[in-house]
């Protein structure tokens, strides 16, 4: 199934609502009590302050489209900070087409560009596995409320990227690390090298057990993925400043290489910058738990470490070895 998802129109709003009722009442209200769904239409479905705050898009609703046909509606209201989720639903024919995950990455991400660090939603029970599923993690027991059964729980999203086409232009859309982007979709990680006055390279040492890296304790030099809003200079600025506390001047770095890779199903633009730095490496202040080590070494040490095997390989820098030809 191919299937669209955007923010709501205004002329969205009704149909999308009446989907919300009618799978409420198919999924949802056989468990709770008798008055839940006048409740539910009261709070939601007819609540003229919520729908016009959804058509100025103070309050965020995305919708997934069947061609031109709604099958799937995604709300939140704002809860003090954090962003919460007060109705998902997905038409009953389109259910485990993945349409409930990517409307709820498309509002985590949103709600996090809007500056909420936290995403909460309370939980009916039919909807508990699919939140856990995402990430999602209970903040107490279920509760029942005017009818409603539901468990609050809460997510923390992670970096958001830009997502770009294989002509690296911007789709307009975004996605949050860790999760699987769509065949064809890009994003952008950047390598920052910097280079002294007398051609010796700063490294740094990644933090061993650094949670979920296989490369912990390895050397490298600094890089990470452009953030949402980045380009790929101010993500190398960006990056540099946050793990080493350097601050880099932009008319000193050179884009050395950029090339598109894909491994395993995962693609991404790869920007190598080479940047003029100098200083002793015992002014670098480390970002705890990535950095937590570094050093200034000539490219004959640097050829060393890669032979053996402290340095992270060729798999991560394939230019390695063009690298320290052009600068040697």
């Amino acid at each position: 199934m191919t299937y669209t998802i955007r923010q709501a129109a205004p002329s969205d709003i009704r149909p999308a609502l009446d989907l919300a009722m009618r799978v409420f009442m198919e999924f949802e209200a056989p468990v709770y009590g008798p008055e839940a769904p006048g409740n539910f239409m009261r709070d939601v479905v007819t609540n003229e302050p919520f729908i016009k705050n959804c058509a100025r898009g103070t309050c965020l609703l995305f919708v997934a489209l069947d061609c031109s046909r709604i099958v799937g509606v995604i709300g939140e209201r704002h809860s003090g900070e954090d962003g919460h989720i007060c109705i998902l639903f997905v038409d009953r024919a389109c259910h485990r087409q993945g349409i409930a995950a990517a409307l709820t990455e498309r509002m985590v991400c949103a709600l996090k560009l809007r500056g909420h660090d936290t995403v909460t939603v309370n939980s009916s029970p039919y909807a508990l596995p699919f939140y856990r599923c995402f990430g999602f993690t209970e903040t107490g027991p279920e509760q029942k409320l005017d009818g409603f059964i539901f468990t609050p729980m809460t997510y923390t999203p992670g970096e958001i990227w830009d997502v770009y086409d294989r002509d690296r232009n911007k789709t307009g859309r975004y996605t949050e690390r860790g999760r699987p982007m769509a065949t064809g979709d890009y994003h952008i990680v950047v390598h920052v090298w910097k280079r002294n006055k007398r051609g010796e390279w700063l490294i740094d040492k990644r933090t061993p057990r650094r949670q979920n890296d296989r490369w912990g304790g390895l050397w490298e030099t600094t890089g990470g993925s452009a953030l949402a809003g980045d380009d790929s200079l101010a993500a190398a600025l960006r990056e540099t400043k946050e793990e080493l506390g350097i601050t880099l001047k932009p008319r000193k770095g050179l884009l050395f290489r950029s090339d598109a890779r894909e491994i395993e199903g995962h693609t991404w633009f790869q920007d190598a910058w080479v940047f003029a730095c100098d200083g002793p490496a015992e002014a670098v202040t480390f970002q705890p738990g990535e950095t937590c080590d570094a050093m200034w070494v000539s490219s004959a040490k640097l050829r060393e470490m890669m032979a053996a095997g402290e340095l992270l390989g060729y798999d991560v820098y394939p230019y390695f070895d063009e690298l320290l030809e052009a600068y040697p």
